[in-house]
């Protein structure tokens, strides 16, 4: 999982479109100080069905394209130490995308499972 995480930031960081925060805390800080929404996709370990939907997103020009405009990117894996706001951000299917704005309030439903680019299109865009 780590290695496909990596391999994936690398393709986004080539692309130049958005950047990937792994922490929580500094992206929503980010996100702050920007004043854009924050895009949160949590995952679990061992989990493909996650890593073929991070890998969808991230090779989807125009998805990156309105992330970079928009939002802040930050992935959270379940089991990870560092902290994040686990009751807020509670799911028991994966992957899922919450939608948040600066005040660390939803504005979007989340999306869950077999999550589709268009939706994550369709969120970015009305906000």
């Amino acid at each position: 999982m780590t290695k496909f995480i990596t391999l994936l930031l690398l393709l986004a960081s080539a692309a130049h479109t958005f950047v990937i925060e792994s922490s929580y805390e500094s992206a929503h800080k980010k996100a702050l100080k920007e004043h854009k929404m924050l895009i949160v996709f949590l995952t679990k370990k061992s989990c493909s069905h996650c890593n073929n939907t991070l890998e969808k997103i991230i090779l989807n020009k125009n998805v990156t394209s309105l992330i970079g405009k928009k939002a802040l990117f930050c992935i959270v894996t379940k089991e990870q130490k560092e902290s994040y706001p686990i009751e807020m951000l509670y799911t028991l299917e994966y992957p899922t995308l919450f939608f948040l704005d600066s005040t660390e309030l939803f504005v979007c439903d989340a999306l869950k499972g077999n999550i589709k680019l268009s939706q994550i299109q369709n969120c970015l865009l009305t906000q």
